[in-house]
């Protein structure tokens, strides 16, 4: 009797294993999630990027892989480096959001926008520190004191 229970449970544990995942029921998914970092403020970010510039995002270059998820690359033209220091003109692995969000922070800026980028320095260039706190507008071209109340959206 007590075999049978423990054989009952532990069917209904590996098909509770095997049901519990993302997507169809018996279909096995993968998807990466990444638990980022969240920065209080812009200057809580600031602090922790490598570098901070202050600019525009002017198109597409291109895109890359990030932790097996696809990522875009931006090109952004810089007015100012407010933190570190780089090129006029520099290319952005914007990361990914994960959890099968494939939005990215950096689409919803309009050519010539003025924005202030969060970065950190890799081998293979710049790319943003966390996908929600990447990028922001520059009210005016200053660096703004909170992050946008839609920041999440």
């Amino acid at each position: 009797m007590l075999r049978r229970g423990l054989a009952a449970t532990a069917l209904v544990g590996a098909l509770a294993v095997t049901f519990s995942g993302c997507g169809v029921p018996g279909v096995v998914t993968s998807q990466s999630c990444i638990d980022w970092v969240y920065f209080e403020t812009p200057a809580d970010a600031a602090a922790e990027a490598s570098a901070v510039a202050l600019g525009s995002v002017t198109g597409q270059s291109g895109s890359t892989q990030y932790e097996g998820m696809a990522a875009n690359i931006w090109t952004v033209e810089v007015v100012e480096w407010l933190k570190g220091g780089g090129g006029d003109s520099i290319d952005v692995v914007s990361l990914p959001r994960s959890c099968g969000d494939s939005s990215d922070s950096m689409a919803q800026f309009e050519l010539d926008d003025s924005v202030v980028l969060f970065l950190r320095s890799t081998g293979n260039g710049w790319e943003g520190i966390t996908p929600w706190q990447q990028v922001t507008a520059a009210e005016d071209g200053t660096f703004p004191e909170a992050w946008p109340d839609d920041l999440y959206d």
